[in-house]
């Protein structure tokens, strides 16, 4: 393995373990004020993951769809997205691990036997976005391919142009951060690529990239960003935080999931994309060692990372 791949590979697991850390973290304080999760942990919130930790539906989402790029990222999109309809199909029979109900009212869509074309429920919540990291990763050189299957996977869910900008940023951060690209560089590209979509994903974006520039307190800024329910605040919370600390995976993921809102969605697309930047060492090894299914994202690297050179090297042929 040369050292491109080395460093491909750390970065993969970056990704993986960085989002699920973090949706780990977030998951028992996601229905919790501020107020509520400093009455619990202490001022400073929930800092650290105890044994045995569990994930949500955000991480499990995206293995869902990693499962159906194991079995079509070569394909054009049509049939890609036919192998993603049937892993959300197999998905139904998983554990409810909180899946909203535009997912799984979606999923229930497609296993009545509606074209995924037609499956998804007019809704900008938030989870297209949180599952899309793993397109950012497969298809990082063919960008043209990452903005396409990043809209029409979103929209086997989600049929909202909030979801559908908000699917392309959070895909399209995750190549940027496997590219070297810093957070603070991040945002015209990010604007260019969702430009003309939802004026409420542009705004948030906007918002999220002034505010973590100004001088307001974290506190205030996530406050006055929203609570990440909507697709558009996930982003920008997540987008905030690792500006802010664009070089330190554990604070800004620390950051994200102390707040009043989606704590393990706004840390799913954080972490992701911070682990993807950085790779697996800028991740807690205390973080890693408590998930709990750990071997579950170990499993997936080998033949992602195949999945990913050989979609790489189709590109070059074409």
């Amino acid at each position: 393995m040369d050292s491109r791949t080395i460093d491909i590979e750390k970065k993969l697991r970056g990704y993986l373990f960085g989002m699920a850390c973090a949706d780990a973290l977030g998951r028992p304080v996601e229905h919790l004020t501020l107020e509520q999760i400093k009455e619990k942990y202490g001022e400073g919130g929930i800092s650290e993951l105890p044994p045995n930790s569990p994930w949500t539906d955000d991480t499990q989402l995206m293995l869902v769809l990693s499962r159906g790029l194991l079995h079509g990222a070569e394909l054009e999109l049509p049939g890609l997205m036919d192998k993603i309809a049937e892993e959300l199909v197999l998905w139904l029979d998983e554990p409810d691990l909180g899946a909203g109900a535009t997912t799984r009212g979606a999923a229930l869509n497609l296993n009545d036997g509606i074209h995924w074309s037609r499956s998804g429920l007019n809704s900008k919540t938030c989870g297209s976005l949180m599952r899309v990291g793993i397109l950012g990763f497969i298809f990082r050189n063919d960008p043209e391919k990452l903005i396409k299957a990043a809209l029409f996977s979103g929209r086997i869910t989600h049929f909202h142009p909030v979801a559908d900008a908000a699917s392309i940023a959070g895909a399209y951060a995750v190549k940027l951060a496997l590219d070297g690209v810093s957070p603070d560089e991040m945002f015209l590209p990010l604007l260019r690529v969702t430009e003309g979509i939802s004026d409420e994903f542009t705004e948030a974006l906007k918002g999220s990239y002034e505010m973590a520039h100004s001088s307001l307190e974290n506190k205030e800024a996530l406050q006055k960003i929203g609570q990440g329910w909507y697709a558009d605040e996930t982003f920008a919370l997540a987008y905030f935080c690792i500006l802010r600390y664009p070089d330190d995976y554990k604070k800004a993921v620390q950051t994200t999931v102390n707040i009043t809102g989606d704590s393990d969605s706004v840390g799913s697309v954080a972490g992701g994309i911070l682990g993807a930047r950085l790779g697996l060492e800028a991740v807690p090894i205390s973080w890693i060692e408590a998930l709990k299914e750990k071997e579950l994202l170990e499993e997936m690297v080998a033949p992602l990372l195949e999945k990913y050179l050989q979609v790489s090297q189709n590109k070059l042929r074409s």
